[in-house]
């Protein structure tokens, strides 16, 4: 397991499942194995999906703000993921 992977505000996409193809920011963890995710609209914060971590791919990418704001114990909300989401996407420099 990639511990430093797993960070909270850290830009995921799913590569199994329903939602495959789909974008996500961890909003938490579930033990060694699952993480807690949201994108602000189908998945929000208050109801974040489980996912298995082999079951993403984890991109260097970090939400700071997010970040910021679980580490000084802040709510993060659905608008925070949404905005910060859009942008970590629209400035993605891997190939998909």
């Amino acid at each position: 397991m990639m511990d430093d992977a797993v960070q909270i505000g850290r830009l995921v996409c799913s590569i199994q499942g329903r939602d495959s193809g789909r974008f996500y920011l961890v909003v938490g963890m579930e033990g060694e194995s699952r993480v807690l995710l949201a994108d602000g609209e189908g998945r929000k914060v208050e109801n974040p999906k489980r996912k298995n971590v082999r079951h993403l791919k984890f991109y260097g990418a970090i939400a700071g703000e997010i970040a910021e704001k679980f580490q000084n114990g802040k709510r993060i909300t659905d608008t925070d993921v949404r905005k910060e989401l859009k942008y970590l996407v629209e400035n993605l420099q891997c190939p998909f």
